[in-house]
Order: C-alpha cells, then structure tokens, then sequence
C-alpha cells in the first residue's frame, strides 16, 4: 500500500477510497505526459479542448483555472454522464485531479473530527475562505448531528452566491449558513465576518470556531519571493478564532506540469513545500496537528490548532529556505522517514 495512503487511512480512517499512482503510472506521468505537455503547451491544450466534457470546457475553453466549478467538475467523476468522452476521462485521472479529489476527502474527514470534537451545547462558527459553492462543507456539517453548528462561506466570485444558497437548502442549512461576498486580507475583514453572522444568527460567537482554506494558498503572493500576504491572512485567522479553534489549509507543492498551466493555460499559482507552509502556520501562532502530503503527492493538508497558550515559531533566515516561484519539480522535496516506501 501507499505509505501516504496508510498514513491517512490509519489516522483518520477515511472511508471514501484514497487515490494514488503505482509506479509505472508514475513515470508515464512524469516522463512522457508532463514531458511532451510542457513542450508543446499549446498544442496539448487545443487537443483537451475538442473534448465536450464538462471539466474540459472549463478548464481549456472558459480558461477558468481553479475556479469551484472546475472543482466541482473533478469531484464528479463517479458520474458516468459527467465523465463525458475520452479526452475528458483521461483528463478526470490526471495526477492533479486525483490530488483534488484526495483533498476534498481528507478534509471533510478533518472537519468531521473538528465538528466532533466541538462542545455540546456551545455554538460554533465554521468560516470557509475561498469556499465557493460550500458544498465540501455542508456535506459534512449536515451528517454530524448534536452540535450547535453555523457556516459562512467568503467568497469573492458572484456567482458562486446562487450556487453556495442551492447547497446549502440541498442540506437544509439554509436558516445556518449565508455567503459573505468579497475578500478578506487582515484581522478587520475577519472580525467584521463573525460580526456579521453573530448579528444574522443572533448569536454572540466568541470567534471562529473552525477556519477552512483550501484552493486559495496558491493565489497568495504570486511573484513575490516572501510569504508575506499568506503570513498576513494566517495571523488574521488567528485572532479572529476562539480558543482551541482550528484551521484546516491546503496548499499546492512543487510538480511536473506547471510550465505547462503556465505556457498553456497561463493558469499562475504559487507553489510551497510541506516544510514552507508549515513554517508559516506555526510562526502565525497555531499548533500543528498534521501536516503531510496527500497520496499524489502534489498537496500538502495541513491542521491547526489555537492554543489557549501562545504559541509563535520564529525562524532565522538560514532555517528556512527562500520560496521557490512557479518552477516544475526537478527533485523530489525531503519527506519524512514513514513516506519513504511509497515509491
């Protein structure tokens, strides 16, 4: 078995099956698909576009990148109408599609065991940021029952809005749950958040209880060689959440197929090891619980916890590397002694 599939699996006891790549699927990938993808990007891309499948059309038509309707698209592949032709199924069992739909497994099950783990009685204020349609969220505050739970989803996509209000009657969280329309950078945006749902609620939250970012790290300080507007977001989260709240955050790492999002797609990300976000959760204040790849191997899930204690990690310049920008995976990041046997 996978290493990384046996890690998640024993610690989390994931019901949804697990995806990973066994070895040859592996060096296909690498060698000969991202290698002759990178090369000629353009022509790869007018290829994936005579596909009349869903994810397809939104990924290499509409152009729209890492939008909820592309996530949703890689979610539905247990939907025989929505796998489409050939091109599009190939597509669905990219490597960076198994790594979406392994994400959105681990971290319902981490925001099931968060919910789980909330006091009865005591009300508790999910926040998703980036949260698009809600639908990873919903699904899972709907079947933990006995808990006090409300959900607001921040996203700044309009049309995400009609989307979320669907999702969440489908669950029947309408009364529980609404949608916050625009960005949030700083501690103030945050705080006017959990006012506004305590107000639409009637609800005194004392903080958010549980914080959710996943699909968003990427889009965070393209081009620029700091962490500095991540660090700034994570230490807003931070002190808008209650004590022995928790953040749960994923973040893209480095692989084989970016100089073709880039040349291609022109689909820009930024891309950070386990070690880097890890560092910066940990200088934010949280305690980590778990921080580890997914069973590709292409995105980091990380847990967080506030201590009632403070805790903060300051880091001199030589213990953390400089971010590496938007560059292709030339060799395998550092991983921890139980991941080794997974290759």
């Amino acid at each position: 078995m996978n290493a990384l599939v046996q890690f998640w699996q024993e610690r989390y006891g994931i019901a949804r099956p697990l995806e990973a790549d066994s070895r040859l699927q592996r060096l296909l990938n690498r060698y000969v698909v991202a290698a002759l993808m990178n090369r000629f990007p353009h022509a790869a891309t007018k290829v994936f576009s005579l596909s009349n499948g869903e994810l397809a059309r939104l990924l290499f038509v509409e152009r729209e990148g890492g939008s909820f309707r592309v996530l949703r698209a890689m979610y539905d592949h247990e939907n025989a109408r929505a796998r489409g032709d050939w091109i599009n199924k190939l597509l669905m069992q990219s490597p960076a599609i198994k790594a979406a739909r392994n994400r959105r497994a681990i971290a319902q099950r981490m925001l099931q065991q968060c919910l789980e783990a909330q006091p009865a009685g005591s009300p508790t204020l999910v926040v998703a940021i980036g949260g698009g349609d809600g639908s990873l969220e919903a699904e899972v505050i709907a079947r933990v029952p006995g808990r006090d739970v409300y959900y607001c989803a921040i996203d700044k996509d309009d049309r995400a809005v009609a989307d979320n209000e669907a999702v969440l009657r489908r669950y029947g969280l309408q009364t529980r749950g609404f949608v916050f329309v625009g960005t949030v950078a700083g501690k103030s945006d945050l705080e006017a958040v959990v006012d506004c749902a305590g107000r639409r609620f009637g609800v005194a939250f004392d903080g958010a209880g549980i914080s959710v970012c996943h699909g968003i790290a990427e889009y965070y300080d393209i081009g620029s060689t700091t962490n500095e507007t991540l660090a700034g977001l994570l230490r807003a989260i931070h002190s808008c959440t209650r004590a022995e709240g928790s953040l749960l955050i994923s973040q893209t790492d480095y692989h084989d197929r970016v100089k073709y999002l880039e040349r291609g797609l022109s689909w820009y990300m930024r891309l950070r090891s386990s070690e880097e976000l890890a560092a910066e959760v940990e200088k934010a204040g949280w305690r980590i619980s778990v921080c580890e790849l997914e069973p590709m191997g292409l995105i980091t899930m990380c847990l967080g916890v506030k201590s009632a204690a403070e805790q903060v990690r300051i880091d001199g310049p030589s213990q953390l590397e400089s971010p590496r920008l938007q560059r292709p995976l030339r060799a395998a990041a550092r991983r921890r002694r139980w991941a080794r046997g997974r290759h």
